[in-house]
């Protein structure tokens, strides 16, 4: 099943103060290396676009480091986040050349940006988790400028976002001894987008140019087992899942996942990871 517009925006309002309080941090120095590889400061576009922009870590950073006059419009389906993003963005210093707004918009259909009105598109770990992700290239192709530059990126191959795979492995390790861990119905991965060959055909499909692509990764702050209980099991949908099992089913699930992560990451140094493929290209 894929997901709708509906559904998305009703998951990232339970997800919303988790997200910003534990999850974004780790994800925005892939955000920052995105923005990197746009040449911002370089090229100096004015009307800078970032779709699915969270609780504002990408666009407090861009605030406080691009050196010119330029508008920012950072936009995000969720209004918890959007007002998380605004409560932020007061609380920290930001350079007075650079505006910043915040809106809430669906990706795919941006509403209140007009045609070829923006000079630079970013949109960090947002396509492989809308809807109907031509409808967003569409979109981003409608509102760019001819010839100015984007950056996309999706998750990686579910294996290799450790975090996750870490979780969907004991899942299917306990599904038949304790039923509920399988889900009653069959959702579109949110890695399916992982690689980079797909990402480049979708975005040529859609009609614009791929520069360059790349995988990249960076570690995740889990240190400990207590670590991974506060980040990625009290996320409410698992919560609201585990809230189903009997005690003994618990505490098996539990010292499942504490016996994988020792065995596969605390043990033996290795931290967890989120992976992203990398993408800029440019409008035609």
């Amino acid at each position: 099943m894929i997901p709708t517009s509906d559904e998305i925006k009703a998951m990232w309002k339970m997800m919303a103060d988790l997200y910003a309080r534990k999850i974004e941090k780790n994800n925005l120095p892939l955000a920052i290396s995105l923005s990197s590889m746009l040449q911002l400061c370089e090229e100096k576009p004015s009307k800078i676009l970032e779709v699915g922009s969270g609780s504002g870590s990408l666009s407090r950073y861009l605030a406080q480091n691009l050196d010119y006059e330029c508008n920012i419009t950072a936009v995000d389906i969720s209004d918890e986040m959007i007002t998380i993003a605004k409560s932020l963005f007061t609380k920290y210093p930001f350079l007075p050349n650079v505006k910043v707004s915040y809106e809430v918009a669906n990706s795919e259909e941006l509403t209140n940006i007009p045609d070829e009105s923006i000079d630079a598109y970013l949109s960090a770990l947002c396509l492989h988790l809308t809807s109907d992700p031509k409808k967003m290239l569409q979109e981003l192709k409608r509102v760019l400028k001819k010839g100015k530059r984007f950056g996309l990126s999706v998750a990686g191959p579910e294996e290799n976002v450790t975090f996750a795979s870490t979780l969907s492995s004991v899942f299917k390790e306990l599904e038949e001894e304790i039923p509920k861990l399988k889900s009653p119905k069959i959702m579109r991965s949110p890695f399916y987008l992982g690689k980079k060959e797909d990402l480049i055909k979708l975005v040529e499909e859609a009609g614009l140019e791929v520069g360059y692509c790349w995988v990249q990764s960076g570690p995740l702050n889990i240190l400990t087992f207590e670590d991974y209980e506060s980040l990625v099991l009290k996320s409410p949908g698992l919560v609201k899942m585990m809230e189903t099992l009997t005690e003994e089913e618990h505490k098996k699930f539990m010292e499942a996942i504490k016996k994988r992560l020792y065995d596969k990451f605390i043990d033996i140094k290795n931290p967890l990871v989120v992976e992203a493929v990398q993408l800029i290209g440019k409008k035609p």
